[in-house]
């Protein structure tokens, strides 16, 4: 009996001891976790507001108010239910535990950037100044006054070393971060003769047009500019089944709603006669009070001063807001296929003043040349309106019609986005439409290179003249393409986490772009075929554009493919009917989908590897012609991609570029042999190392993006006259060049 009353009595202490434990997390904080709450709750209060003020730029102080308040109000209530979850089953005070959850909502909010990243950095952050608030507050408190020197000399030593990680932290975060260079630039890789003595201008200099401008817009406009005296008025536009989920919010704020969206453009025209080609170009998704469509007035002035009219169109209010957007709680979603309708009613707002005889652009506009040009999520917009364009129908909603059918020759996309809308839940296809797209690879916004899917969808009708081309560009960044976006490619702060000092200057990246559109539609909308060259071979372009690092890839309708690798999985087999596919001495020799940033493209490649000090037989790999149904001659070219796919072992230290033999041979074995250095050696992948040391090769950090190469016949007749050009039989890549490497091989063919 005494031994089960001392054991009755033991558990009786034991929960009386629980409960004044209990007691005691309730009471107050002591001064180690009330200092670690103040430091970390603190902090991140200053950082909201700053983040706050980038992100409710051009809004009043009242709406910059409540649009924080509101955001903090949230952050408290859920992040105060997680830690009420979470209580009794853990061993940090709950009051803390809500300010530790408050502040990582919040600084996740601040740090927007790669997830992985941003969570590593977040938490660091908060342990640092949780840890910094904690000493602070202990030492103010007089909590080490009685402690033993042993004790007050190591927590000195502790909140110094915290105070020099602070430091450290904040120069790193404050600072651009390092300088990156390319591997080898243009200049190195193209240094032909043929280069020289070209007849071409360039493109990028200003025309003998001089240029007005004006402005137009729909009535009542939430922009006053649009209105002023002069402006020309445009009706508004229900594109209220194109866009999900507009706020009430949104419609107070702006002044009207989806069923009324106003039809805004500011113009730049030559002084002339015309008929003029037009060209609208339509910015993307950005802060919907921090106005994008001026930024494109380095590109319009240089248009208009070569007789292009030339319309930056206004769809800001299809953007990001996130006092409109409660800070993300109920954001507008699945509105590019407003952005590219309404593309189409600038068009029919146009068409109808070219034949108005009572207006000032009466005849002045040439309706039969079009381009449309759009940046980020403008790049996949008119990508739709295109689609668009040739529907009678809208592809979701069959009792919403259409007619439109403009001339809409040339796309071009700046940095695009893709698959955002899938009309019927498909890729968004494309046919007989000349299309560039041009793309930087250190975009901290669109990461990977998302246009070159849309430009594998196009397609080409058997005797048009239509080209694509891709540029992508070391060293550009996304927001670059505007005058009015910035180095950084994310929200506020998150921008700090980049590796900004390696982006290049803005004026280099808009000379960039000025070139390659100014030639594309010089080349497509005014047939001037020989800035086709340009995006043929960026050698004869490389005394007008910065002295970098490009990898660019061109197809047009006049090329027969004779292997896609697309096609089955017998890796003997030609796309077209009656060829056929051979390998000798190879070590890698398969067929793949291509693989990206973002996982796996839907187009297709042939990998081959060789490595000569392994063996002494030569590897090679032949493309023999079906004897019928291709056609060759002494203008015809062999063409093909290429890219680097080399590990990091296969490279080593010497970064040696890629080079191999061409061989062709005609129907009575004569053959001619021309290396790939003839057109250029193959360019390295570039690494797109967006982050600051030691983030800098968190994720992935490259993609294969295809070099395109053409050898003219003639070349190979040159080089051996008993070669036949119109009786081409085998194409043979001989890997004897380069001890070893691998390389992606795609879209082998010939052009007319």
């Amino acid at each position: 009996m005494e031994i089960q009353k001392e054991k009755e009595t033991e558990k009786d202490v034991v929960f009386v001891r629980r409960i004044m434990a209990n007691r005691k997390r309730r009471g107050p904080l002591s001064p180690g976790w009330k200092g670690a709450s103040l430091g970390l709750g603190v902090i991140a209060f200053i950082l909201i507001l700053i983040q706050a003020n980038y992100l409710l730029m051009g809004y009043s102080f009242g709406k910059f108010f409540v649009g924080t308040f509101l955001f903090l109000l949230a952050a408290a209530l859920i992040s105060g239910l997680a830690a009420l979850l979470l209580h009794g089953v853990k061993k940090l005070p709950s009051r803390y535990m809500w300010i530790l959850l408050c502040s990582l909502i919040i600084l996740l909010f601040c740090f927007i950037g790669p997830l992985e990243v941003s969570v590593v950095f977040i938490v660091l952050f908060a342990v640092v100044f949780s840890l910094f608030g904690a000493l602070v507050y202990k030492f103010a408190t007089g909590s080490y006054k009685q402690a033993s020197n042993t004790r007050k000399i190591g927590a000195m030593a502790c909140l110094s070393l915290i105070i020099v990680v602070i430091g450290a932290g904040s120069f790193w975060l404050i600072r651009a971060g390092d300088e990156a260079a390319p591997d080898v630039t243009l200049k190195q890789l193209k240094t032909s003769a043929r280069y020289d003595g070209t007849s071409m201008n360039n493109p990028a200099e200003q025309g003998e047009y001089s240029v007005k401008s004006l402005l137009y817009g729909s009535p009542d406009n939430y922009r006053s500019e649009f209105n002023q005296s002069g402006s020309l008025t445009t009706q508004t536009v229900d594109a209220s089944k194109f866009v999900e989920k507009w706020s009430a919010v949104r419609t107070k704020s702006l002044g009207f709603g989806p069923e009324a969206m106003p039809l805004n453009g500011k113009v730049w025209y030559p002084e002339g006669e015309g008929a003029f080609p037009l060209v609208l170009i339509v910015h993307g998704n950005h802060l919907m009070n921090d106005y994008s469509d001026p930024g494109y007035e380095y590109l319009g002035k240089l248009m208009a001063s070569k007789g292009y009219i030339f319309v930056s169109v206004d769809e800001n209010f299809l953007n990001f807001s996130p006092y409109e957007d409660l800070f993300l709680v109920s954001p507008l979603r699945n509105e590019n296929p407003a952005r590219g309708l309404l593309l189409l009613e600038h068009l029919q707002t146009w068409k109808g003043w070219n034949s108005d005889p009572v207006h000032p652009f009466y005849q002045k506009v040439d309706m039969e040349r079009i381009a449309l040009i759009g940046h980020s999520r403008g790049g996949e917009a008119i990508a739709i309106a295109a689609a668009f364009n040739k529907l009678g129908t809208h592809p979701d909603h069959g009792h919403i019609k259409f007619d439109y059918n403009f001339s809409i020759r040339s796309l071009i996309s700046i940095a695009g986005t893709d698959g955002q809308y899938k009309p019927q839940g498909k890729p968004l296809p494309l046919e007989d439409v000349n299309y560039l797209a041009l793309h930087g690879a250190h975009d901290m916004d669109v990461i990977s290179l998302d246009s070159v899917k849309q430009y594998h969808r196009i397609s080409y009708t058997k005797g048009t003249n239509y080209m694509k081309s891709l540029v992508y560009i070391y060293g550009a960044n996304h927001g670059q393409f505007n005058g009015g976006w910035g180095r950084g490619d994310v929200v506020g702060l998150g921008n700090q986490l980049f590796n900004l000092h390696q982006i290049m200057p803005r004026d280099e990246q808009e000379t960039i772009a000025k070139v390659f559109i100014s030639s594309f539609l010089d080349a497509t909308l005014k047939d001037q075929r020989q800035y086709r060259e340009v995006f043929k071979d960026f050698g004869y372009a490389k005394e007008w554009i910065p002295d970098n690092l490009y990898v660019g890839n061109y197809y047009d309708s006049n090329t027969t493919l004779i292997a896609d690798f697309h096609e089955d999985i017998d890796l003997q087999s030609t796309t077209i009917p009656g060829g056929s596919l051979m390998g000798e001495n190879l070590q890698q020799w398969k067929e793949e989908k291509v693989k990206v940033k973002m996982g796996e493209a839907d187009y297709s490649a042939v990998r081959l590897g060789w490595n000569s000090e392994a063996s002494a037989e030569l590897a090679s790999y032949t493309v023999a012609l079906p004897d019928h149904g291709v056609r060759t001659g002494k203008e015809s070219s062999i063409v093909f991609s290429l890219t680097d796919a080399r590990g990091k072992e296969e490279i080593g230290d010497s970064k040696e570029l890629i080079n191999f033999t061409i061989t062709a041979e005609d129907r009575k074995g004569h053959e001619a042999s021309l290396p790939l250095s003839h057109r250029s050696k193959l360019p390295p992948v570039i690494e797109g190392k967006l982050l600051k040391w030691p983030f800098s090769n968190a994720g992935n950090i490259s993609e294969p993006v295809f070099q395109s190469y053409d050898f003219h016949l003639d070349d190979f007749n040159k080089m051996n006259p008993d070669f036949n050009p119109e009786q081409l039989s085998k194409i043979r890549m001989e890997f004897n060049l380069t001890k070893r490497g691998t390389v992606l091989l795609s879209d082998v063919g010939i052009r007319l």
